[in-house]
């Protein structure tokens, strides 16, 4: 099956332009339907793991996400949290779902995710649809846990650029 006309080829560090499929390994990221980009911000922050027994074993399992999303001169804007939420310091809020995701071009890296949003309050996060996080980098555990780390939170560095639709 040949991917959509509007793919491009992505590799690691690359951005596509926006409206773009990211071409990986098995099928492409899905597109956000059609709207505006609104901003592109650099995220840098820790992924929150939690040691737990599942059916195969001790594994880390993901409680929430913890960074900073910064715009291109450098200044912290928008908060990344719990629920998948993106809180701006205008007080305008998004609570996210995952719409799609793929894996990262590297291995060790989180996928990359396409996540549909709801807005709150008046500001400038107000009527975004869509957030993309591509470029990951880090953010993964390690495949199991000790007995020893039950119940434990690992924090895991990892950066990623987030992509605002509206």
């Amino acid at each position: 099956m040949a991917p959509p006309p509007a793919a491009a080829s992505a590799s690691h560090g690359a951005s596509a332009p926006p409206g773009t499929l990211y071409s990986l390994f098995h099928r492409p990221l899905q597109a956000p339907p059609a709207g505006a980009e609104v901003m592109r911000l650099k995220g840098a922050g820790s992924q929150i793991f939690r040691c737990e027994t599942q059916s195969a074993g001790l594994r880390w399992s993901f409680r929430l996400p913890e960074a900073e999303l910064r715009d291109a001169q450098g200044n912290a804007v928008v908060h990344h949290g719990a629920n998948l939420s993106f809180e701006h310091v205008d007080g305008s809020l998004l609570l996210s779902d995952v719409v799609d995701h793929v894996p990262s071009p590297n291995s060790d890296a989180l996928p990359w995710l396409l996540l549909k949003t709801h807005s709150f309050h008046d500001g400038a996060l107000a009527g975004i649809t869509y957030v993309e996080r591509i470029n990951t980098v880090g953010g993964m555990p390690p495949a199991s846990c000790t007995p020893e780390q039950l119940n434990e939170l690992l924090r895991v560095p990892f950066s990623a650029e987030f992509v605002f639709f509206r």
